[in-house]
């Protein structure tokens, strides 16, 4: 028989409580939680994608300002092109075309056929088309062996024209200039000393 009175039969037995699992976020002074640092987990992706991005739109927008000081303040004189482009057709197979710009009011065409040759003489066909605006227009060649020489036409029917808003001017320059390549220059006539060439050909000698 058991020597335990009535009522203490359990009272005695010793309970077993678990142990309760360690918090890592407490110390073994105190028992306090320790706060949870978020910053050290932050992602900087968001803000380092958002620099390049202002970066690329700040070269964007530098690069089309230095364009455009460089067509208002240093653009060039008409420089040679060869070839028909886009928009300006050539009038008949070996003539060569470009399209052309006066201010922001006048715009056109012109073409130009090969040169015939004979002796220091060459011969040339040209027309002009104005799509807007009026155009008084002249002619001078340079000789591409030595730019120094410049040569007015020696005659032809197209030295000056005058064109207005849809028509064409067209008609023959004559140039008396050695056997070779030149460059064939459309002006403004008259020409005053701020204004470039309007646009010039390559002529194959």
């Amino acid at each position: 028989m058991s020597d335990r009175m009535p009522g203490q039969r359990f009272q005695s037995q010793p309970v077993n409580t678990p142990e309760r699992p360690t918090d890592s976020s407490q110390t073994p002074d105190s028992g306090t939680p320790q706060p949870v640092v978020v910053q050290r987990y932050r992602s900087y992706a968001p803000i380092i994608t958002i620099l390049i991005a202002v970066v690329v739109v700040v070269l964007v927008v530098v690069a089309v300002r230095i364009v455009d000081n460089y067509q208002a303040n240093g653009k060039p004189g008409a420089s040679p092109s060869a070839g028909p482009l886009p928009g300006c057709a050539t009038p008949s197979p070996g003539w060569q075309s470009i399209p052309f710009e006066v201010g922001s009011s006048t715009s056109g065409c012109w073409a130009v056929s090969e040169g015939q040759w004979n002796g220091d003489t060459v011969t040339l066909e040209t027309t002009v088309t104005v799509d807007q605006g009026t155009l008084d227009v002249t002619f001078f060649a340079l000789d591409n062996s030595s730019s120094a020489n410049q040569y007015d036409p020696s005659g032809g029917t197209m030295i000056e024209a005058q064109i207005n808003s849809g028509q064409s001017s067209s008609g023959t320059l004559e140039f008396e200039i050695p056997p070779g390549d030149f460059t064939l220059y459309m002006l403004k006539n008259p020409m005053s000393p701020t204004d470039s060439p309007i646009q010039a050909l390559v002529i194959k000698g």
